[in-house]
């Protein structure tokens, strides 16, 4: 598994002065750009303090069940309705009430939506970011009421955050350079060739850290050149835009590395569409190795169109987020950041039961 003790190590506690806050709150009104310069994932953490003080006054919802409101970032991808489901199973388990909302993509829209469920006097808040720097004035304003803020998945660049809760996504990227480099030795004798890197939604952390994890770990094999590198924006449609131009630019290409399926299948479509598809074990095979463990990843594997995917388990590591919410409002101590496990799935054990015993999350999703 992709997972490590040492995770999340260069995490840190941001503080924020009142200059910033006040820039944050402009940022607010105006609206923030999805594509802001990305930036180390940030998780601030009062994990064993007392409960929110708002629960007692106002976070009680139907049946005097606890209110926790959840804020997703999209639906369109089936990671994030993964997520979505963790997430009604996890308040299910905990007797929580439950209010969602749905950003559809929209930075501005998110950070509107948040503070509508903070309005409705929620005793926790849930945030999947769009953008790590747009989320900010939400979770300024959570600390402000007192109300405590859990990411998921992805992270926020400042406020106070009790717990985020996501998958080591640098060594998520580490592991798929080390992957293509294995495959790139076995294959020339040594670790060589040209690489393609398609990078995630730029502004989020979790594109920020599986971008730098990749780059680090490629750069170890000075004979492994990146021929280029351009956002897929964890899109299929801009990932297959991206990669027919890479196609038509290099005419000889190793492997692709995306930072999520969304990627993989938008390259591997521009692949097959410019008649550069060859089967496993050709010398002129194109290695494409992506993440999340989707369902339509997980079919590319079984036909040989893609190699391999790491996969997360966004159902698992949502509940687990709202199980932190329970251990805060019972005063236990919550950590500040908690790693989900990966796994790499490829044609070998796809079928495995380590593969079964880690989860297929994509079968119990439907879009």
């Amino acid at each position: 598994m992709a997972w490590s003790a040492g995770r999340f190590d260069r995490w840190s506690l941001f503080g924020t002065s009142a200059g910033a806050a006040l820039l944050c709150a402009a940022a607010a009104l105006a609206g923030c750009s999805k594509n802001e310069s990305p930036s180390p994932a940030g998780a601030a953490s009062d994990a064993g303090a007392s409960a929110p003080a708002v629960a007692a006054a106002s976070g009680a919802g139907g049946g005097g069940k606890t209110k926790i409101g959840f804020s997703v970032s999209t639906l369109n991808n089936a990671f994030f309705v993964g997520l979505k489901l963790g997430v009604e199973k996890g308040a299910q388990q905990q007797g929580f009430d439950l209010v969602q909302t749905n950003a559809n993509g929209d930075a501005q829209q998110q950070v509107n939506d948040a503070i509508n469920l903070l309005s409705q006097g929620v005793s926790a808040l849930v945030l999947n970011p769009i953008d790590s720097k747009a989320i900010i004035p939400a979770v300024q304003k959570a600390n402000q009421m007192g109300v405590p803020v859990f990411t998921l998945d992805r992270g926020s660049d400042g406020g106070k955050v009790t717990s985020f809760v996501a998958s080591d996504n640098v060594a998520l990227g580490r592991t798929g350079a080390k992957w293509i480099a294995d495959q790139l030795k076995a294959r020339y004798g040594s670790p060589k060739g040209n690489v393609v890197d398609l990078i995630g939604l730029v502004g989020t952390t979790a594109a920020t850290d599986r971008e730098k994890g990749f780059s680090d770990e490629i750069a170890k094999y000075p004979d492994i050149k990146v021929v280029a590198r351009q956002e897929g924006a964890f899109d299929q449609e801009k990932s297959l835009n991206a990669m027919t131009d890479i196609l038509q630019k290099f005419p000889q290409i190793d492997a692709v590395f995306g930072a999520n399926d969304d990627n993989t299948v938008g390259a591997e479509k521009a692949i097959d569409n410019a008649g550069r598809y060859k089967p496993l074990g050709d010398r002129q095979h194109i290695l494409v190795i992506g993440a999340d463990g989707t369902a339509q990843a997980l079919s590319a594997i079984r036909a040989g169109k893609q190699d391999a995917t790491i996969s997360q388990n966004p159902i698992q590591m949502a509940a687990k987020s709202l199980s932190f919410i329970a251990d805060y409002i019972a005063k236990k101590p919550v950590p500040a950041t908690y790693a989900w496990p990966t796994l790499l799935i490829d044609k070998s054990n796809i079928d495995s039961d380590a593969v079964k015993n880690y989860g297929l999350w994509s079968e119990q999703v439907s879009q």
